[in-house]
């Protein structure tokens, strides 16, 4: 087989490839034609959606596929390679069942090649589904879904010492050091501060200040409970399916999963996910659900109040995400305005948690 992604455009993948492959895996289909389109608003990978013509088609033929790509970009396709997300992704698909297709889309083909760093993924596509909207929030419906999900993903591998087997999975015993180190990742602040100066007030900056001073510290200090996380756990991240759809919830883009807190999950997605007015008024209620959820899969060791205490740790997550993703893609306005937003609803609930307090032991 030609590898998508790997040899050919994906928006030049013919019949006679998707043949190839559906007998690979035993689909009963022959493609006549199909029509590729771009879709989605990624910015490490590339989406495309394909609509297929059969000449014949058996009862498990699809009419529509997903698959993923290499960046188009020559910035994102460095920040790929320096943060190893396209292997990760499809080593993900490859190791996780217990995860992988319960909370996400089906993969029916993965590929990655370590030479060139090129990467395929092809997954059931999830339409009617809807991406969620970073910009926009959610109500508590979508949350609780979002929620559940996490619950399953974290309590799926829990306090499993086997996820240090693996040398892709970020943050595992056997991982290379991150392509970005917290002193870099610190650094990358002062960019952020610098381009987006006329965005920030002084009470952002001041958060942003402090915890940009205590990255060298902050990850080394959590001893809470590790498991399998998604690590990039968010609305853009998450496709909503309409009432009675078999998987109400997909999650995708899995480039950053890896061994790490499953409070870090949940403080970022509620932290951003909710917008200011709302996240304070169901903040309590939706942890009190996520932990709801953790115990009905098993995971009775876990108290609330440290819930809550490593929640408040991990608030400053997202905004490290927001400014050092903002500096190592490639720009955009929709990408300004939604990195800027996640900046704001962090910080804020940075300081409705009283979270500045806990800096003081790492420094």
């Amino acid at each position: 087989m030609d590898r998508p992604g790997l040899d050919t455009n994906p928006l030049e993948l013919g019949p006679d490839w998707f043949n190839t492959l559906f007998a690979e895996i035993g689909i009963d289909a022959e493609v006549k034609s199909l029509t590729s389109k771009s879709i989605g608003t990624g910015q490490i990978g590339e989406n495309v959606r394909f609509v297929f013509e059969y000449a014949k088609a058996g009862p498990d033929a699809p009419k529509t596929l997903v698959g993923k790509f290499p960046s188009g970009n020559e910035t994102s396709l460095m920040a790929a390679k320096m943060l190893n997300h396209y292997k990760r992704e499809v080593y993900f698909y490859r190791t996780f069942p217990k995860v992988a297709g319960r909370i996400t889309p089906d993969a029916l083909y993965t590929d990655y090649d370590e030479a060139t760093n090129r990467f395929a993924l092809i997954m059931e596509d999830m339409s009617p589904s809807e991406q969620g909207d970073q910009l926009k929030g959610c109500g508590l419906v979508e949350a609780k879904l979002a929620l559940s999900a996490a619950a399953v993903l974290h309590a799926s591998h829990w306090e499993d010492p086997t996820l240090d087997d693996y040398d892709w999975l970020q943050g595992s015993s056997k991982a290379p050091p991150p392509g970005l180190g917290p002193e870099q990742v610190a650094g990358l602040w002062g960019a952020f501060k610098e381009r987006y100066a006329a965005q920030l007030n002084a009470d952002q900056i001041e958060v942003g200040d402090a915890y940009a001073a205590s990255l060298p510290k902050w990850g080394d200090s959590y001893t809470g409970p590790h498991a399998l996380t998604h690590s990039d756990f968010r609305l853009d991240n998450m496709l909503f399916g309409p009432p009675g759809a078999a998987k109400p919830l997909a999650v995708v883009d899995w480039q950053t999963v890896g061994r790490g807190a499953p409070a870090n999950d949940v403080a970022y997605f509620i932290g951003a996910g909710l917008t200011r007015e709302d996240r304070p008024r169901h903040e309590q209620a939706l942890l009190r659900y996520y932990h709801d959820c953790l115990k009905a899969e098993g995971i009775t060791s876990y108290s609330f109040e440290d819930l809550y205490q490593h929640y408040r740790w991990f608030s400053f997550y997202g905004i490290s995400v927001a400014f050092a993703a903002a500096m190592l893609v490639k720009q955009t306005e929709r990408g300004d305005e939604m990195f800027l937003t996640m900046l704001r609803r962090h910080t804020a609930q940075v300081r409705d948690n009283n979270a500045m307090e806990l800096l003081n032991q790492v420094r």
